[in-house]
Order: structure tokens, then C-alpha cells, then sequence
């Protein structure tokens, strides 16, 4: 045997054994490992191949599993992190702007956070008292909801028991309605208002409980406008080190990638902000010309929902619906809410919507709500948050991957035939 072809037989079995007994060590101290102690060994393992592209491609492809991991795993305490960051992206035209007037860029900054600051606070000290006041009538008026739901159940059982199907049995149908008793119901609300609220919390804010609840809060209310402040200080340093991290010949192309990017990122944060705002204006506004009660919480929550593309409609009908159910004149409420809710999603997909947004960022709507969907499973409100620039950002790196498919010699090129 050619002793070159046994030096290299006798590597790949030596590879294969270190490979193997790294894989049981590896297994066995399974309990204590996780992503980020896997990726500091991956670094220490490839080490050898440092700056060629295979080491590039796989600690790249690595480090973004890791992070996704940190987002699964700590995505409610890093939500203000990333709010600010949010937050930060949108003002940093305004603050430009004012620099270009000689404004400088603290001034700037402090112009634009102060007045927003001021709205948080009022919000705070007038606004939520005032819808929990809302809210808390609205639990408070839930007898006469359970009232008309049981007077349908039971129009409901009588129809069903004349059918004598063998399934329907009516003890069970009257213990089930022995249930739904009009005290029992509101003195299991109240019993539970503390729970209901941290829910409502949890599911708006993605905060978690005990600690973590507290902690995100803070993080919210403090952190995030501190983060913000110093992020729009130093945007300019940030992004100037981040374009010296780029290859020199890849410099341009990587640019012209991030500036497409940044336009439709630009275009949707910033238009779904303002489109928000018009929308939860606008409902409420109609609601209250109608006389609607609790047009208050309901334009509310319809803003602040909107923020996420196609949920604000949704998510905004049920405080709605229930409210209609609870009045005196159930048809008229829901006559209202209809008249409403069509015209301001008129004016928001003809008028308010293209004028804002500027146009489509050019994602299906199917795929902006698959987007939506995963990330809220995943990931919660930062994964809502994060869902839609994700996938703005995977459409964009699909389609350069496919022009430089196209452009290459595997697609355009004759194909080489071997003689036989």
C-alpha cells in the first residue's frame, strides 16, 4: 500500500475517533451544557480554521442559532432592549433632520423624547386609570351577558331535548347551566382580577411573572428610554463601526444590500407607528359620535394591536362584540360597531394606509401573517416585534442568493458531457 494513502487512511479513522469520544463526552455532560457553551467550544474546535470561508459560513450560521436561542429563552426581559432599539430606528431621521437645521443632535434627541415622555406620562396618570375604570365596569355589567347567554342555552336545550337524540342527556345540560350562573360567573372575575390583569399584561408587554414580571416592568419604563437616548447619541458611531467590520471588496454590495433594507425597514416601522395612531384615533372617535360606551378601550386596544400588521382588527372586534352584547339594544350597538370598523378599514387600506406606509414592503400577505404567527409562538411580543423585518430580510437575502444562481455557470453554462 502506498504509504501517503495509509497516512491519510489512518487520519480519517483518528478524525472519526476523536469525533466519537467528543460526541460521549459531550452526551454525558448533557445536563449542564447549552447553545452558548456549544458555540465556545465550536469556536475553540475550528480555531485551526480561522478566516477561511468555511469558518465564516459555519461560526455565522452558528452565532444566529444562539441568538435565536437567547430570544426563546430571555425574550421577555430583552423586549425593552429591543423596543428601545425600535424606537431608536424610527427618530433617528427626526433627530437628522434637526441636525441639518443646526439643532445638535442631544438638543434633538431631548426635543423629540421629551414630548414623548410627556404623552407616556399622561397616559399613565389619566389614561389607564381611565380605561381600567372602563374595564372594570364592563366585568361588573358581565351578569346581564351570562343573563342572555343562558336565556340562548336555554331556547337552546329545549330544541334539543324535543329531538330525543340519544346523545343529549338533560342532567348533564342542566348541571353545565347550574355553571354558568350569572353570580357564580362574577364572583369568579372577581375572585380573579389580580390574575386577569397580569394575563392582559403579559400578553400585550410578553412579561413574565414573580422576578421577571418586575424586572420588565422596570425594563419598560426605565431602560428602554435610557437605551434609546444613548442608541440615537451614538447612532452615528455605531453604524460607522459596524461598515468597518464589512470586507473591503465586499464593502459596496453589502451597502447597497443594507440601504434596500433599511428603506423597507424604515417604511414599515415608521408607517405602522403613524397608521396605528390614525386608526386608534379614528375608531375611537367614531365610536364616541355614535355613542358607543367604552370607545375608549376599545380605539385603545385597536391602536395598540394595529402596531402588528392585520391583528388590530381582529384582536380590537372582541372587547367590541362583547360590549354590543352587554347594552340594551344588542343590534343597534352591533349596527354601530359595523358602520365603524368598515369605515375606518376603508380609509385605512385606500387612504391612510398607502399615504403612510408608502406603499406595499413588498412581503404576501400570507406570508406577512406566517411571519406573525411563528414569531408570537416562538419568540412572543419580541417575536412579534421581529417578525415581519425577519422577513423582510430572508426575502431580500433569497432573492440575491437566486440572481447570483442565475448569474453563475450551474445555470446559464453548457453542460459538460464526459465521453463515454
Amino acid at each position: 500500500m502506498d504509504p501517503k494513502s495509509e497516512s491519510g487512511a489512518w487520519r480519517v479513522v483518528y478524525g472519526v475517533a476523536v469525533l466519537l469520544v467528543l460526541a460521549w463526552f459531550l452526551f454525558s455532560i448533557r445536563p449542564v451544557l447549552s447553545p452558548v457553551v456549544l458555540f465556545l467550544v465550536l469556536l475553540l474546535l475550528l480555531r485551526p480554521y480561522a478566516g477561511t470561508r468555511l469558518y465564516v459560513q459555519v461560526v455565522s450560521a452558528a452565532a444566529l442559532l444562539v441568538f435565536l436561542w437567547l430570544l426563546e429563552t430571555t425574550g421577555s426581559l430583552l423586549a425593552p432592549f429591543i423596543l428601545g432599539l425600535v424606537l431608536a430606528y424610527i427618530l433617528n431621521p427626526a433627530v437628522q433632520a434637526l441636525e441639518r437645521r443646526r439643532v445638535p443632535r442631544w438638543g434633538g434627541i431631548l426635543l423629540l423624547a421629551l414630548p414623548a415622555l410627556a404623552l407616556v406620562a399622561l397616559a399613565v396618570i389619566f389614561g389607564i386609570p381611565a380605561l381600567a375604570r372602563q374595564l372594570e365596569q364592563l366585568i361588573q355589567s358581565t351578569p346581564a351577558l351570562v343573563q342572555r347567554v343562558l336565556g340562548w342555552l336555554e331556547r337552546t336545550r329545549a330544541g334539543l331535548l324535543r329531538l330525543d337524540l340519544p346523545l343529549v342527556q338533560e342532567e348533564v345540560i342542566e348541571q353545565q347551566l347550574r355553571a354558568l350562573e350569572p353570580e357564580r360567573v362574577v364572583a369568579y372575575l372577581q375572585a380573579r382580577q389580580e390574575q386577569i390583569a397580569r394575563w392582559l399584561w403579559r400578553a400585550v408587554l410578553g412579561v413574565g411573572k414573580g422576578v421577571g414580571f418586575v424586572l420588565t416592568l422596570i425594563g419598560y419604563l426605565v431602560l428602554t428610554p435610557v437605551l434609546m437616548f444613548y442608541l440615537l447619541r451614538d447612532w452615528h458611531g455605531i453604524t460607522g463601526w459596524l461598515q468597518s467590520l464589512m470586507p473591503e471588496r465586499k464593502r459596496e454590495e453589502w451597502l447597497g444590500f443594507v440601504r434596500e433594507y433599511d428603506t423597507l425597514l424604515a417604511r414599515y416601522f415608521r408607517g405602522q407607528v403613524l397608521e396605528a395612531i390614525v386608526v386608534g384615533v379614528l375608531t375611537w372617535l367614531g365610536l364616541f359620535l355614535l355613542g358607543f360606551p367604552y370607545s375608549g378601550l376599545v380605539g385603545a386596544v385597536a391602536g395598540v394591536f394595529n402596531l402588528v400588521p392585520y391583528l388590530g382588527l381582529l384582536v380590537s372586534l372582541v372587547p367590541a362584540v362583547i360590549i354590543s352584547l352587554l347594552s340594551g339594544n344588542v343590534l343597534t350597538s352591533l349596527l354601530k360597531v359595523a358602520i365603524v370598523f368598515f369605515i375606518v378599514q376603508l380609509l385605512d387600506g385606500t387612504v391612510t394606509g398607502p399615504r403612510i406606509v408608502g406603499g406595499s414592503v413588498g412581503l404576501h400577505p400570507v406570508w406577512i401573517m406566517l411571519a406573525l404567527a411563528l414569531g408570537a409562538s416562538f419568540f412572543g411580543f419580541v417575536g412579534l416585534l421581529l417578525a415581519v423585518p425577519a422577513a423582510l430580510l430572508i426575502k431580500l437575502l433569497l432573492r440575491a442568493g437566486i440572481q447570483r444562481y442565475r448569474s453563475s455557470a450551474v445555470y446559464s453554462g453548457p453542460l459538460e458531457v464526459e465521453d463515454v
